[in-house]
Formats: C-alpha cells, structure tokens, sequence
C-alpha cells in the first residue's frame, strides 16, 4: 500500500497558516514521543526548525520539518542536520519529513546508522511512513480504511495510493481510483474515525486547497448507499506514438529507410544511453531542440528504429508518443503505462508485475513501478519514452495540466536516477513568453538534462536526400537544378523535402527538368498552390484545423463537412494525431494563419571577391543572356572563375543561369553598381551572418578571430582548413561592408546598420580601409623635413609642383593633424606643433601612437628578422586590406623602417 502524506491549504492561505498546520502535526507527532515544543527557531510554508524538551527526562532536541512536495529530501539537508547538531551540542537532532528521501540521503542514513550506537543515536530520521506509523501508535489517527474503500469501488484493483492529507478542514484520508491503472477519482474519509466523507461542502473546500490530487475529480460517498465504479468509467485517451510516412512523398515525419544525415546527432543520443547503462551519469533526461522543420520528429523515428537492431534491440527499448494527441492530464501518465507496458512484452523487467501509478504526484514513486523499473535494471536495460511536439503542452490554456502532470513526470525521473530516461522534442522558434510557466521550467531543467540542438543540413546531407529523391523520381537531376534545390533550401530539411515534392510532381506531370530551371522555388508560392488546388469547403475546413489544432474530430466536422476533412486527409494537408487533428506541418499552419513563412537565414557562403561579382554583374543586360565565353573574353577571368562568379549572381538575386547563359535580373539598371549592391544587401539582411553579429557585436568590435568563431558557428557541420576560414569569412565580411551593415575599424568592424549600400561601392570600401591603417609612403626623415618645409612657407596648392616624396610627407602630416588640407591646398597647423618641443617630437609622438605601429612593434619583438613582404602579407589578411603583393611589400617596407625607426626612438 503506498501512502504519502500532504499538507494542503487554501490557495488564498498565508505562509503562516501553512507553517502553523504543519507545526500542528509535528507537536502531535512529538506529544507521542513525550516532547513538547520550547521554542519556534524558524517558520515558513514548507520547513519548521523547533527546539523541543522532553516532558520527563528533560532532555532537548533540536526537530527540523520539511513539508516538500515536488522534491525529495537530498543529502545535503541531512549533512547540515548533523552539523547543526555538533555545532549547537543538542543532544539530538530529527527529521521529520512528508516527502521521500532521494538516492543520495538514504545513502547517507545507511552510512549514518553503521555507526557506534553512541553516535548513530544523535540523529533520527522520520519518512513519511514512520510520521504516519506514529500518529496511528499516538491515537491521533486511524489506518487507512483499505476494506472501506475496496467495499465502495467494489475491487481492490481499482483502488490507488493512500494520502494523508492535513488541511485546515481536518485530517483526511484520500485514496485514488484507478481507471486503466491512473488515478482518476478521489475519495475521503475522516483520519480520526475513518468516516466516510459525504458532505459535499467539505468536498467543494478541499477542492480549493493546492493538493496534488486536485486534477482529479473529487467524489463525495453517499450516506447509506454503496457505489460501484467501473474501470471503464472516464475515456482516457488513445496515446498515439510518432507515426512516419508510408512513401517517400508524404509530408510527415521521414520513414527510416528515407532518412539521412544526423549521424553526429545519433551517436550523441546513444552515447548517452550508454553512459546512463554504465551509470556514468544521474541524468535521465535529454531534450532535441531545434528550429520548426529541422526534423525533430525524424530523428525520433530513426533512433526508435535503431533501437530495434540487433545490436540494440535487446538492451534500449524506445517508446515515441505524439502529445498533440493530448486531451487532458491522464494521457502523460498513460503514455508512461503505455510505455512500459510495451517493454514489459519485449522482455524488459518482470512480465508478472501488473503496472499500476498509485502516486499522483510522483508516478515514479508507486509501489508497482518501482519493482518493475528495479526488475529492468537487474537485467541491466534501459526504457526511454520520447515526448515529440511538446511544444504543444503550453500552447494551449487547456493543455495547462496536461502540461503540469508533464514535468511532474520529468522532475520526477530526474531524481529516480534509474533506468527510465525520458526525452523531449521542444521547438526553439516557439514563442515562450517569459512569464510562462514552461519558460520557468526550460531554464529549471538546464541541471537535469542534456541537450541536442539540430542544425541545417550541411550540402552532403542535402546532396544524399537528393540521390534518394532521384531514385524515386527514377532519373537524375540536372546540376543546375540539384544546385537550385541545395542553394534555395539553404539546409533546412522541411524545405528541401517540399522543394523536392514540388519538383516530383511537375516532372510526374510531364514538364521537362529545362523548363523547371527557371522556376523560382519559393515557399510561399508553393503553399498557394497546394491552396489553390483545394475547393472552398476544403479551404474552409483546412482553416478551422489551423485555428484550433490540436482539435478533436467531431469538432471540426461540427463546422465544417466529414467529406472536406477526408478529402484534407487524403491530400495529407490534414493528419491524425491519437484522437486530433492538425495541420500537416506547423510552417504550413503559420502560413494559413498569418500568411507569412518563417524567415529562413541565407546560410550561403559567396565563392568569389566583390570586385569580381561587380565586374560581372555590370556586362550583363536585360534579356540579352550572355555566355560563359563571352563573359570569360569580355572580363579577362578564367571559366573557373566565371561559374563561381555565376553562382554568387544568382544567388544574390542579381542574375538568372539559363542554360549556361546569364542575363540581369528585371527591375535592375544595366551598369549600375548602386542597383547591384543594393540587390545584394536585400540578401545579406536576412543572411545567418548578419543576424548573428547584430546580436553579438552592437555597439562593440568585432575582430577577426570573432568572426570567424561564429561563421563555424552557422556552418558546425562544414570541416573547412583554418586558411580557408580566414579566407571566407574576410569576404563576407567585405560584402556587409559594402551593403552598410558593418564598418570597419582598427581591430575589426563594429555592426552599424546604415540602411543603404556604401556610396561609391568598392572605391570607397577601399578608400575607408586604407584610411583605418598608417600606410606612410615617406620615411620618417622625409617627413620631418617636409614638416619644416611647409612651416617656412604655411601652404601649398595640390596642383603645385612639390620636391620629390613630398606628396606623400604631406599626407602623412594630414593623417597626424600636423596640416590640415581644403580643396585646392595643404595647410600647416601651426597650433598643433606648438605643443612639442620640436619637429622630431611631434612627428615621433604621432607615430608612437599608431595602432599598426603598436601592433608591429609586438609582432617584430617576436620575429626581429621578419621582411617587408612577410609584413605585409600578414597585415593585409589580419585587417582585411585588400593589398596586392606589389602594395604588401611596398608597405610593409615603410611600415617596418617607421616600427624600427620609432623602436630605436623609444629607448633614447
């Protein structure tokens, strides 16, 4: 007989008046054992600290009460009992408590009692079971009325876990009853005398207080009459697994065979079950994660199918369950009966046990479950039940406590630490208001779980669906058009799927893969389709599913007719969950909600310089398609370089590929590079780069080695050399410069978004980055003698003849504020020199504090023998420069005569 206890009041009660009941029951408690209480040390809802005296030896005790409900006593509590105890020198030191003690405390009482007796006597421990016994002993009240109960339900089988509810309506017995092995009813009886409890007031009261059983329907027994219950007396529920496609085509959840790609992930999961087999690890619980249509729900059927191998079949046993199929809080205990059910017929634990949850509140904790689970784990196997959709259990007001007994069960695993894992598919693009109890109970989880976020495809896992996906349409695919189907669903496995479904059928109704190179395989067009294809009772009925899913059966033929449901079923734009419906994908649901699909990042990487795109882009004219020779004559670039040019045209939106051909996009101006930026900058607004560094980086600078961290972010699947890296992510980055979301700064860029392209493109791109670094051309004596030149004679025209370098002093002293320049002249600053003792001061000051001087001042203290060429080089990939070779080694000659020059300077 399981039996808990349960301090339960009014929602609108005070911590006092919690505190005071459960003071009430401890005094009774200790009035038993002949102590009385002295002093109140501490009181709050849940803990009570007293010290206490013994009525006849006088001997006192400190008494700690802990009325916890959704957690068991841990260790740490009975650690600090005991050093309580020492510290203060009480005699002796109790607990008492109404919750369980977890793994880790029983641990550390069987430790605690092999003690000598002298020691192991300061300390007692009271579990909800021993509180009770006493009680009974004390008269306060009676056993729980089993023939009672057994005699109304007439059979035992039906009846669940005993509780002793202490409430401010009196001490009450409450037994659950079962219906199909979960609590269903609740009966009561009065603790002192075991009366049954008839009046209905009393029942209405405690229905108000915050017991766990108050999900249940509370049941007032008549007077003089006995009532039988069937089993069968409350439906509850079909617990629907995750159901796969029966073809290749079908929008649901792949089919095993059909899978691909998630290798890392699988092996992840498994590893997983394996340490929890080893007990390498107390955690139990593991969530998939990831964005609407990343195949959450494929991947749950791969791993339950993985699990039936040879290899696997006989040590995990993996149990899927849909909870959209949910209709009230009884399905998440009978997914769990379900479950284990299941694996019990698999030859998991002990087939004689018969699976019954006693425990409302702890399902784990119930007598039956506990044997079973213990049978699992002496054969050394492990059972995992899946919840898939769970995002659905707080969508919904209704689903609320569905959704409570949810994480009931979770916390409840996650503290059993035995050989029950529970996972969750959880949606992280869903909106979770940050007040919401699941926001609470995501971040509550964070210590108890481990986590799997599942990202886009990378191109070999597309390239693979792509091969099954030709085997199925029975002909290969055109490069340009398998190229189009990779770029456009830019590794979101949702999309790829209904590219490839909306390709399968154009072929299938005889349209030639040429003329399909054309298309523009837009989502949003693709759901009109399927719309326009369907009748207005059709449209009609897919819109109630959308507004209300999951929605009951009956409900949606209510308002609409059973003949437009079975043709959306047909189409599967409509499928069954256990007793629901919903929408066949929640993207598409979106979609007929608010006629918007979910931005998809651009998570493209372009292949060639922006120099090059430009020069391209400019010769192309409208209608008028030009060839990769012509392009190749035209440009001077190889064909190599004209087909990667190509691609990062047409993705960008600047050009179409037709057979080979390019032509510029309508509604651009031949020759424009502002038009042609600002094409590409519609693009780089929703590129995964630019949203990422928008939230990281603002208002801060981002170096390179920044950058470059959250390009592997966005592509964790891509195995690229560290050069290449550097290489891609300097060119993204010249791209965002160019279409106004970063600019450029000493140590990097800083996110700035400028709401338009770059005036005068790439001259002014390289003009800005040429200026964030001193790039002298005149030594420094030249310098100075120039500085001297100019101040004897205050100003020079720019179109006057200057002595030899000293174009290139003059700009020097521009950069250092030593002159200042208009239009048509350069003028000296005579209050800028006046603030140095000389020429050579205010030229070496300004110097000196260069940042590239700075920087190669550390770079030549590490390597004193390196060379201009070598310099340069270095400096042109660390900031992004664009120098050719000839301009590396002319510049990093300067710089290095200037870093030595300033060097030998300091040390004077």
């Amino acid at each position: 007989m399981d039996i808990k206890i349960e301090v339960a009041v009014p929602s609108s009660a005070s911590t006092k008046d919690k505190g005071d009941l459960l003071e009430d029951l401890t005094a009774k408690l200790l009035a038993a054992q002949s102590y009385e209480v002295v002093k109140e040390i501490r009181l709050t809802a849940v803990e009570l600290d007293l010290l206490c005296k013994h009525k006849i030896s006088s001997k006192e005790i400190y008494v700690e009460c802990k009325a916890y409900r959704d957690k068991p006593i841990d260790a740490n509590i009975l650690k600090n009992l005991a050093g309580t105890r020492d510290f203060m020198e009480y005699s002796e030191a109790w607990l008492i408590s109404t919750a369980e003690y977890g793994k880790e405390a029983k641990g550390f009482i069987k430790t605690w009692q092999q003690k000598p007796i002298e020691k192991a006597s300061k300390l007692s421990f009271y579990e909800p079971k021993d509180v009770i016994n006493s009680l009974i002993s004390a008269g306060v009240i009676k056993k729980p009325p089993q023939d009672k109960a057994t005699e109304y339900c007439k059979s035992q089988n039906l009846l669940g876990g005993w509780v002793l509810l202490i409430t401010p309506f009196g001490n009450l017995w409450a037994v659950t009853i079962l219906a199909g092995g979960i609590p269903n009813k609740v009966i009561f009886y009065h603790a002192s005398n075991n009366e049954s409890v008839t009046d209905s007031k009393l029942i209405a009261n405690l229905q108000g207080t915050d017991t766990s059983l108050a999900a249940l329907e509370f049941e007032a027994q008549t007077a003089n009459t006995v009532k039988p219950i069937s089993p069968a007396v409350e439906d509850i529920g079909e617990v629907a697994q995750v159901q796969t496609g029966l073809e290749w085509s079908d929008y649901r959840p792949a089919r095993p065979q059909d899978f691909v790609g998630r290798a890392k992930d699988i092996t992840f999961v498994f590893d997983f079950f394996k340490q929890v087999l080893a007990q390498a690890t107390s955690t139990r619980i593991f969530a998939l994660t990831g964005d609407s249509g990343m195949g959450k729900s494929s991947l749950i059927a791969k791993l339950t199918d993985k699990s039936k191998n040879v290899q696997n079949k006989n040590k995990y046993f993996i149990f899927p369950v849909d909870v959209r199929a949910a209709t009230n809080p009884s399905y998440i205990y009978s997914a769990l009966l379900n479950c284990l059910s299941a694996a019990q017929l698999q030859g998991f634990g002990d087939s004689n046990i018969e699976l019954v949850i006693s425990d409302v509140s702890n399902p784990l904790n119930s007598s039956s479950l506990k044997s079973y689970l213990a049978s699992v784990a002496t054969q050394k196997k492990l059972i995992i039940l899946i919840f898939d959709q769970f995002e659905e259990l707080y969508s919904k007001p209704e689903l609320f406590e569905v959704f409570n007994r949810a994480k009931a069960l979770l916390l409840n695993a996650a503290s059993a630490c035995g050989c029950l894992c529970l996972g969750f598919a959880w949606k992280s693009d869903s909106t979770t208001q940050g007040d919401h109890p699941a926001y609470f109970f995501w971040h509550q989880l964070s210590d108890y779980r481990i986590t799997r976020k599942l990202s886009p495809f990378s191109d070999s896992e597309s390239n693979t669906a792509i091969n099954i996906f030709e085997k199925e349409l029975g002909q290969k695919l055109h490069s340009d058009l398998r190229h189009n189907l990779i770029v456009s669903s830019q590794g979101y496995p949702w999309l790829l799927k209904k590219l490839c479904i909306h390709i399968y059928e154009k072929i299938q109704s005889g349209i030639d893969q040429e003329n399909l190179l054309a298309n523009k395989l837009d989502i949003a067009s693709l759901f009109d389709t399927d719309l326009k294809e369907l009748s207005k009772a059709d449209r009609a009925c897919l819109q109630i599913v959308a507004q209300r899913a999951p929605v009951d059966w009956f409900e949606v033929t209510e308002s609409s007719s059973s003949e437009a449901l079975d043709s959306l079923m047909h189409r599967r734009l409509v499928i069954k969950s256990g007793d629901r419906l919903n929408v066949y994908w929640d993207i598409f649901r979106e979609y007929l909600l608010t006629k918007k699909v979910p931005v998809i990042p651009l998570r493209y990487l372009p292949s060639t310089e922006p120099a090059s795109v430009i020069k391209i882009a400019k010769m192309l004219k409208l209608g008028k398609p030009a060839s990769i020779q012509e392009l190749v004559a035209n440009s001077g670039l190889t064909e190599g370089s004209i087909q990667n040019t190509g691609t990062d045209i047409n993705m960008f939106g600047v050009a179409t590929r037709d057979g080979g051909a390019y032509q510029l996009n309508p509604g651009l101006i031949e020759g424009d590079e502002t038009a042609i930026l600002q094409a590409v900058r519609e693009k780089f607004k929703k590129h995964a780069f630019t949203l990422a560094i928008q939230d990281r980086t603002s208002s801060s600078i981002m170096t390179l080695s920044d950058a470059i961290k959250i390009l592997q972010e966005i592509f964790p699947n891509s195995t690229y050399a560290e050069k290449t890296w550097h290489i891609y992510t300097l060119r993204i980055c010249k791209w965002l410069e160019l279409c106004g979301f970063l600019v450029s700064s000493m140590n990097g860029w800083v996110y700035r978004d400028q709401g338009s392209v770059l005036k005068d493109g790439l001259k002014s791109s390289r003009r800005r980055r040429s200026l964030k670094i001193f790039s002298p051309l005149a030594s420094p004596s030249l310098t100075i003698e120039g500085l001297k030149w100019l101040e004897k004679i205050n100003s020079v025209g720019k179109k006057d003849k200057l002595p030899t370098g000293y174009i290139n002093t003059l700009r020097i002293l521009v950069r250092f504020d030593l002159a200042t320049q208009d239009q048509t002249n350069y003028l000296f600053n005579k209050s800028k020199l006046t603030k140095y003792a000389s020429h050579f001061e205010a030229i070496f000051s300004m110097a000196a504090a260069e940042p590239i001087i700075l920087e190669n001042e550390k770079i030549l203290k590490n390597n004193p023998t390196i060379k201009s060429q070598e310099l340069g080089e270095l400096l042109t990939d660390k900031y992004a420069l664009g120098w050719s070779q000839a301009s590396a080694l002319r510049n990093g000659r300067e710089l290095l005569a200037w870093t030595k020059w300033v060097t030998e300077n300091r040390k004077l």
